[in-house]
């Protein structure tokens, strides 16, 4: 393995000089702004800690401070940084395949949020060494790198950090990105700064595109061609086994009422969004349609402004994390915990993919449609765009831009004959596109060795 790393050492230093001065001259500056600001980060965690208390206590690990013991120090380790819970639940299968074909590689997983942090350690308890991720600062990461040793760094989507792709290259350390993706937008936000981002995708061993497009953005910023392969996003290789089992429990918690109702999600909404999705809701009781609705906000935290806005609207709500029985008047069962969006899913005949209908670029759809939901989204669907395009293609989603088309779909999803065409396609659609963690898995193991 070293003798290869030492033969991609010439390589990387061949990389540096192709660069060029912009490249360098633009990562010190990058640098020294990185640092200066540095305390302003830190007043931003105690700030965001007011509504997340678990933000207070970051700071020291996103300094590389105060970082846990390797439990297992004798034994190779893979970096793989999920920034948050739709990067972590992408790359979960591979995880779990990395830890059943690699038992002998220890695993890090960093998060930079909350609901990265939690899902991990709910996903994988203590299999994996788990600590937050490392600001971007030359000192920091060069600190970090040396206490946790890794022998590959992997970064998922579009986690493209100059200090810590440098830091793993001057340890001799290859670096991949896995569930690629580049929005069109963000591609014209890195091209104002080509120099830096050319020099930095340079570092890269290999970059798994999930698709053409994708691959053709990183490569006009300057990636080196033969590092780019489209492979596909991991996020099609959804195992629903083990979230059946926990649905199953879920139902007997919940009780017969939930047998007799029909039942629809409204997944990861933001700010803004719970409004348009409760006036659809008091449309379709105006029209008589009795119905639940399973209200799963991104953030949990923010459970006490949406259960105000419940009672200022007169709904008939539950908690789950209450754990009862769902009564058979419960207009909304907010779910106000963490690791079981996935599962309640499969309650619902329908979901709409929140993030969509307030410009927050939209969430993933894909896990809606395994469970051979009918999915439906916004308009604002930029983090997702080339996926919704081919599940457009595929009728496996609808597209709706209002509460009262969000109202009128729901209507008509509920007629059996439009609800299984719909959900059928979506089911279908997921099924033609898994594989992508296998193929990703082989480029991890070809750098491995």
């Amino acid at each position: 393995m070293h003798g290869r790393l030492a033969a991609k050492d010439s390589v990387y230093d061949v990389n540096d000089q192709l660069a060029g001065t912009s490249g360098r001259m633009s990562r010190l500056i990058y640098s020294a702004v990185f640092t200066v600001l540095s305390p302003l980060f830190v007043l931003r965690l105690l700030w965001r800690s007011v509504k997340e208390p678990s933000y207070r206590f970051q700071w020291r690990q996103r300094f590389a401070l105060g970082l846990p013991a390797r439990t297992r120090p004798g034994e190779g380790l893979i970096w793989i940084h999920a920034v948050s819970l739709g990067e972590l639940l992408a790359v979960a299968p591979l995880i779990e395949r990395l830890l059943s074909e690699h038992p002998q590689k220890a695993l890090l997983v960093t998060n930079t949020t909350p609901t990265g942090a939690a899902q991990t350690r709910a996903l994988f308890g203590d299999r994996v060494e788990q600590c937050w991720f490392p600001f971007d600062i030359p000192q920091v990461v060069t600190r970090f790198i040396k206490h946790w040793r890794p022998e590959l760094v992997v970064m998922v989507e579009t986690e493209i950090w100059p200090n810590v792709l440098a830091g793993a290259q001057a340890s001799n350390i290859p670096a991949v990105l896995l569930n690629a993706r580049l929005s069109a937008r963000s591609a014209r936000g890195y091209a104002r700064f080509i120099g830096l981002t050319r020099q930095t995708l340079e570092r890269f061993s290999a970059i798994a595109c999930q698709s053409q497009a994708d691959q053709r953005r990183f490569k006009k910023l300057g990636a080196e061609p033969a590092s780019l392969h489209i492979v596909g996003s991991m996020k099609f290789d959804i195992d629903l086994a083990n979230r059946r089992e926990q649905l199953n429990d879920i139902k007997s918690q919940l009780g017969d009422a939930v047998k007799q109702q029909s039942i629809w999600a409204a997944a990861s909404t933001h700010p803004g969004e719970e409004v348009l999705v409760l006036n659809a809701l008091e449309q379709l009781k105006s029209l008589g349609i009795c119905s639940l609705l399973l209200l799963a906000p991104r953030h949990p935290n923010r459970s006490p402004e949406i259960i105000r806005l419940l009672e200022e609207r007169s709904f008939s709500y539950q908690m789950r994390s209450d754990g009862e029985a769902l009564r058979s008047d419960t207009d909304v069962l907010l779910i106000d915990t963490l690791g079981e969006l996935s599962a309640f899913l499969g309650l619902a005949s329908v979901a709409f993919i929140g993030g969509s209908l307030v410009p927050r670029g939209g969430h993933n759809p894909i896990e809606a449609a395994a469970w051979g939901c009918t999915v439906l989204t916004g308009p604002h669907v930029t983090n997702f765009a080339s996926i919704v395009r081919d599940m457009e293609r595929n009728d496996a989603i609808t597209t709706i831009g209002s509460e009262h088309a969000l109202c009128d779909q729901l209507q008509r999803t509920w007629l059996e004959s439009a609800r299984v065409d719909s959900s059928d396609s979506a089911k279908q659609f997921v099924d033609s596109r898994r594989g992508a963690t296998r193929r990703q898995l082989d480029i991890l193991e070809a750098l491995l060795g």
